[in-house]
Parts: C-alpha cells; sequence; structure tokens
C-alpha cells in the first residue's frame, strides 16, 4: 500500500471524498519545546517564528493531513541549532510518544544521542579542514524512520509530541534548558488542495 493509498482509505472512512481531488508532495513540521514542558507541537500557535516552527495551530485544517513517515529531533540554542550528542551527551536517550487526537500511535519509542541501535540514529559526521581538525559538523539524524509504515495525521485533530530525555547508564532524567531546547520534525507526504482540480 502506498502513502497516497493509505492517506485515501483514511479519508474514506472520514468521510473526506474531495480528498482525491488534492496532490501529495513530501512536507515537513517542526516545532521546538519553548515552554520546557515535555511536549511539542502543543503551543506552535503561540510561536509564530519560523526559527521555531513553521505551523500556526497542531492541527490541520480540512482536506489537508499528513502521513508520517520520519521523526526527527534536535536542539533548538538561542542562537542557532545544536548538537544533540555533543549538548547532552552520548548517554543521552529521548523516549518520546506520538499522540493523535487522544490515542497515543507510538509509545516510549527511543531515539539516541548517539551508539546502537542505529535504527534510531546515526552519529552524525564532521568535515575536517586542511589541517585536519574539524571545520563543520554536521547534525546527527536523531530520527525514527518509518518507511512503507507511516502514521497518519488526519485533518482537524489535534497532534503533539510527547518526550523525556535520559541518561541511558544512570537512569537520570536530564532536564532541558531554555538554551537547549528540543525540536522536533515530522517528515512524510502531505496532502494540499489542489486549485485545478477542486476550482
Amino acid at each position: 500500500m502506498t502513502a497516497q493509498d493509505k492517506i485515501l482509505y483514511v479519508a474514506n472512512k472520514l468521510g473526506l471524498t474531495s480528498l482525491q481531488n488534492m496532490q501529495a508532495s513530501t512536507g515537513a513540521v517542526y516545532d521546538v519545546d519553548t515552554d520546557l514542558n515535555g511536549q511539542i507541537f502543543t503551543s506552535a500557535s503561540r510561536h509564530q517564528n519560523p526559527s521555531v516552527t513553521n505551523l500556526t495551530q497542531n492541527e490541520f485544517e480540512v482536506n489537508e493531513a499528513l502521513l508520517v513517515e520520519n521523526i526527527a529531533f534536535y536542539v533548538k540554542g538561542t542562537t542557532e541549532i545544536g548538537n544533540f550528542q555533543k549538548t547532552y551527551g552520548s548517554n543521552a536517550v529521548i523516549v518520546y510518544s506520538l499522540v493523535i487526537g487522544n490515542k497515543r500511535v507510538m509509545v516510549d519509542t527511543p531515539v539516541f544521542a548517539s551508539g546502537s541501535p542505529y535504527t534510531f540514529a546515526t552519529a552524525g559526521k564532521q568535515i575536517v579542514d586542511m589541517e585536519g581538525l574539524p571545520a563543520l559538523t554536521y547534525f546527527p539524524r536523531h530520527q525514527t524512520f518509518m518507511e512503507g509504515a507511516g502514521i497518519l495525521i488526519p485533518p482537524q485533530v489535534q497532534w503533539y509530541v510527547e518526550y523525556r530525555i535520559f541518561n541511558v547508564v544512570t537512569g537520570a532524567i536530564i532536564t532541558p534548558s531554555a538554551t537547549t531546547a528540543i525540536g522536533c520534525y515530522l517528515f512524510g507526504t502531505r496532502v494540499l488542495l489542489n486549485f485545478n482540480t477542486s476550482i
């Protein structure tokens, strides 16, 4: 079943028959937990700042949906995007849940700062300068891949990501600060209104 088939199937169950007159493309939404309350996307409507979020609310409009195929985390500093492993240490792990409506569709899923299992994360890659010193670091892709599976966020249903950060060695909870707030991207297939066939 393709991403489009999955989206149409859910839309038909919800009675959204006009969804077939729309086009799908790759889409991404992102937000940062600036409230430091362990939830991302719930306060997107207050942010209204492209350096923090690209949403105006954590609910899609009528006939708009996102089939999530990749969930990624990063650190949002006061002036730049930071490296999760460098900021929280290689023993850090994010344990998160994706909540759509009142249902937890992903529960306590781990994403590691580095190390195994590499299914969830890679340790990143560095480019060195002429003298062999690190010149540029590509930030680690701390993410969960769901290609071929995907979870659909339907129209007009509120959704958010709940998370906690742990030290996997000691089990201690790591508390983010305003200068190391956690951000989250949801990547996937997004459906938008196709004006050519809808008007």
